[in-house]
């Protein structure tokens, strides 16, 4: 088999992958990224978060995106069929994020990105499947097919950013479920669907009813993505085809069904299912993995693309001192690990909270008494992910305070208080 040599082996060209390929490049490694689907491709995670924005900026594809033409977010905003609550949350001006995010078709994103990647000087393999890595002391041995031919690459050092495939997870690690947080979801795209009046034209709109939520993404143009988060017990035991379980599910949702009644669906309906868990471990000897690779839970507050690009860019530092350094032990890249599981504990959080109907209703009803509104608002932004400023930290902590004693008149009340995870 032919071989190639690099210092760094990215597998995934996603956001996370095609972010650390270029940050990488741009520092003068050599860098081969390994994609194994053709871009431009379907994909979901549509929706970026303010943070994104100034990370774009860092990497430095910023204005190739704007020359794309997405579709500004100003806010989101959440409606509960049941309790009939409903907020909208925009972004505040004067913190370390903007108060805009964007609405992105992943389809061009991704393409964008990796373009990027390339531009700043590494290569990249697509299609081409990484198969099952062999680490030594000295580097790392993948073999890679690309439509039936088969080489091998050596590096010194290997990214996974291989998303839900788990590629260091499936061969030298584990991946552990979520507890409770089985979800299937089945999302597509529609021409024609009803469009909110002036800035909150580009919000994303979350719709919880009975069986779950759903998702309502526009973009530029005339294009809205629509996905369906279900709980695995409202689809167990359902036969025939996704197409009537979708259409289905937004007949339960007036507010989406009267959204869509105009609308031309204009892709199939896409199914994942299963998608929550952790995958361990994320760094060792030669290695770490980034976004998806790491963990998936609840894309309820749209920081799945976020993640992805900040863990790259989180982890690049370290990599790159250990290539210049030629030490690559498991310890160096602790310090990655650590601040990455800081990071995402307030989205954690407050996904474990989500589905809690005491913590809904104080969440749809949020006051501005002791910053707590701001607070919610910075972490739904991203603002939280390097640092939590003490203020945002103690008006976190009564916000759920709050949720918490919400939980125990309801349950005095004799109202529903038990946690949809729970099915």
């Amino acid at each position: 088999m032919t071989g190639r040599r690099c210092d760094v082996l990215v597998v995934g060209g996603g956001p996370g992958g095609s972010t650390a390929a270029a940050l990488l490049a741009q520092k003068d490694f050599s860098v081969l990224v390994v994609e194994r689907e053709s871009f431009p491709r379907f994909h979901i995670g549509e929706s970026l978060l303010p943070a994104n924005v100034p990370l774009l900026d860092r990497l430095g594809v910023h204005d190739a995106l704007r020359k794309a033409g997405p579709l500004v977010k100003y806010g989101a905003t959440f409606y509960d069929q049941e309790s009939d609550h409903e907020h909208t949350f925009y972004f505040m001006r004067g913190r370390s994020v903007p108060n805009y995010g964007y609405q992105v078709q992943r389809a061009e994103f991704d393409s964008i990105l990796l373009e990027h990647a390339r531009s700043s000087g590494a290569e990249v393999l697509q299609p081409a499947t990484a198969e099952r890595p062999t680490f030594d002391d000295d580097g790392v041995t993948v073999t890679l097919d690309e439509a039936g031919a088969r080489s091998e690459v050596r590096a010194r050092f290997l990214v996974d950013a291989s998303g839900r495939d788990g590629f260091l997870a499936s061969s030298i690690g584990r991946r552990e479920r979520v507890p409770n947080l089985g979800k299937v979801a089945l999302f597509a795209h529609h021409r024609g669907a009803t469009r909110a009046a002036g800035i909150d034209e580009g919000n994303i709109r979350i719709f919880i009813f009975p069986d779950g939520w759903f998702w309502w993404i526009p973009f530029a143009g005339d294009v809205t993505s629509v996905g369906c988060v279900l709980h695995a017990k409202t689809v167990r035991g359902r036969d025939g085809a996704i197409d009537a379980l979708y259409e289905g599910m937004i007949a339960r949702v007036p507010r989406v069904a009267e959204g869509l009644h105009a609308a031309t669906r204009v892709t199939p309906v896409h199914r994942a299912a299963n998608f929550a868990y952790v995958n361990r471990p994320i760094v060792g000897d030669r290695f770490v993995s980034i976004g998806d690779a790491v963990a998936f839970v609840d894309p309820i507050f749209s920081a799945g693309v976020y993640i992805a690009m900040q863990s790259a860019e989180l982890a690049v530092p370290a990599i790159a001192r250990a290539l210049r350094t030629n030490r690559f032990a498991t310890k160096r890249f602790r310090d990655y690990e650590r601040d990455l599981a800081f990071g995402i504990r307030p989205f954690f959080q407050f996904i474990e909270r989500y589905y809690e109907p005491a913590f809904l209703e104080i969440f749809l009803r949020p006051r501005s008494f002791l910053g707590m509104l701001d607070a919610v608002t910075g972490v739904l932004a991203g603002a939280a992910f390097h640092r939590m400023p003490w203020r945002m930290r103690v008006s976190l902590n009564v916000f759920f305070t709050i949720a918490r004693i919400n939980y125990w008149v309801r349950r005095l009340q004799g109202r529903p208080v038990e946690s949809r995870l729970e099915w």
